[in-house]
């Protein structure tokens, strides 16, 4: 089974920057975003977060923040331009966004969000993550008493899978749509959408890694998608940039093609 740390060294090996180090860093932010990309598209959303991501790790050339980042900074610049999921006419776009559940302590980060009077879009993001696996974990507050404008599936989906250890970040993606479910709450116009969105390798059937995050995945979308509030779309990196092909911006997610459309 091959480690997060052979994935890594895999990457650096490909990277065709001259002033990426052994380790896999550059030398500051602006290194490693893709042309076009400026950083006062996201530097305000990413210190605002919890994640601290621009003080660390943010400069790896394996950084999943900065995958994110590359990625969706051109949408946020020509957010009346882009069309997803057959919604248009979006508003507000922003990296980084927490949604809170009700209950106490700091939700976590959802890496990108777009938004309309109609639709509310959440990117869930993971780059190498998926290769190491995770253990499910929820505190007792995620009950009943606690959140009762839940419904019982979740708490299902809760005993189901915690304390397992998975490639799936179940945790996460659980945590994520309770806190969208609650922004609805207070926002019932609104369809919301839930989108995990993954990089793999070309090659990623060659790694029982992947092999397995797939099958976990294709078990939790059958669990979540009997939800009333909220859509699930799982997504790779390489199908969301075929969605935009022939588009106004295809001629940047052929740039994300050419960085991080490699095979290991």
């Amino acid at each position: 089974m091959a480690t997060r740390k052979y994935f890594e060294k895999e990457i650096i090996k490909r990277c065709q920057n001259p002033k990426v180090n052994t380790n896999g860093y550059l030398l500051d932010n602006s290194q490693n975003l893709l042309e076009g990309v400026d950083i006062d598209l996201f530097q305000d959303d990413l210190m605002s977060g919890s994640g601290n991501e621009l003080k660390s790790k943010f400069n790896a050339v394996f950084s999943s923040s900065a995958l994110a980042v590359n990625n969706f900074s051109i949408v946020k610049k020509h957010l009346s331009q882009f069309n997803c999921f057959n919604y248009s006419n979006f508003n507000e776009a922003k990296f980084e966004r927490q949604f809170r559940t009700g209950l106490e302590g700091t939700p976590p980060n959802l890496d990108f969000t777009i938004e309309n009077k109609d639709v509310i879009i959440a990117f869930e993001s993971k780059y190498l993550e998926t290769t190491e696996k995770k253990e499910v974990k929820f505190v007792d507050s995620y009950s009943k008493k606690k959140l009762d404008y839940l419904d019982d599936m979740w708490f299902d989906l809760i005993k189901k899978y915690k304390n397992l250890k998975l490639y799936l970040d179940v945790a996460q993606l659980i945590k994520h749509s309770i806190g969208l479910i609650n922004h609805k709450r207070q926002n019932t116009h609104q369809k919301t959408i839930l989108v995990y969105l993954y990089w793999t390798p070309e090659n990623h059937n060659d790694y029982p890694n992947f092999i397995q995050h797939n099958k976990e995945l294709v078990e939790f979308e059958k669990d979540i998608k009997k939800s009333k509030d909220l859509e699930f779309i799982s997504l790779t990196y390489n199908e969301f940039w075929e969605i935009y092909d022939d588009s106004y911006f295809d001629e940047h997610f052929k740039k994300m093609r050419n960085r991080y459309k490699i095979r290991i």
